[in-house]
């Protein structure tokens, strides 16, 4: 590495610290179980191994963390990774994430051995309510000419004329009735009978 670049990564290094230190908390320790973040008290319960360090906490603290009841930091690979828990008396909260499951946390998601420390957030700031993005009235933004152009002539594109075709007369479709002319049946014609007289002979 020339001496450029090392200047320049002095610089990047400066940037960040920077940074850092403008989104830093304000971290005091009063006495040897009381510590003060952000004007707000905490009281240190555990301490295994000096895991607790300002410096680093000074640098990793959040504000969502405000609304936990306990603060547990552990280290790893040499960072301090920080997480929150409620009270065991908390039933709106999840088993994993109360206090008596701490043990649980430490043996599955730490290093083995691993400092960490833990802190009594004795001012518990809630978080303040989201409000609903269904209430939120929709706005519309207005389509530009040159948009509206587009579409027209888009729209030109579709049109096409119907010729004017004549009306069908419209079908008849009532069945047609079945007229039956009146057939007289033939009258069988009367024979006359024949009257025959059996004259007599004359005697003479």
């Amino acid at each position: 590495m020339n001496q450029a670049q090392k200047e320049k990564r002095e610089q990047q290094l400066a940037i960040k610290a920077e940074k850092l230190k403008a989104y830093a908390s304000d971290v005091v320790r009063q006495s040897e179980t009381r510590i003060v973040i952000d004007n707000r008290p905490y009281d240190l319960v555990s301490n295994y191994r000096d895991g607790f360090e300002i410096e680093k906490l000074t640098e990793r603290f959040s504000q969502i963390l405000t609304k936990y009841d306990y603060i547990v930091g552990d280290w790893g690979y040499d960072q301090l990774r920080l997480r929150g828990f409620y009270k065991t008396e908390n039933k709106k909260a999840y088993r994993s994430q109360c206090i008596d499951t701490l043990e649980d946390y430490l043996y599955e998601y730490c290093n083995f051995g691993c400092s960490y420390f833990v802190l009594h957030n004795l001012e518990i700031q809630k978080p303040e309510p989201v409000s609903n993005p269904k209430e939120r009235k929709k706005t519309i933004k207005p389509v530009g000419k040159r948009r509206k152009q587009v579409v027209k002539a888009h729209t030109a594109e579709k049109k096409y004329q119907i010729k004017n075709k004549k009306p069908k007369a419209p079908l008849n479709k009532t069945k047609p009735v079945k007229t039956t002319k009146n057939v007289s049946k033939p009258v069988p014609k009367r024979t006359k009978k024949h009257e025959f007289v059996i004259r007599q002979k004359d005697k003479s």
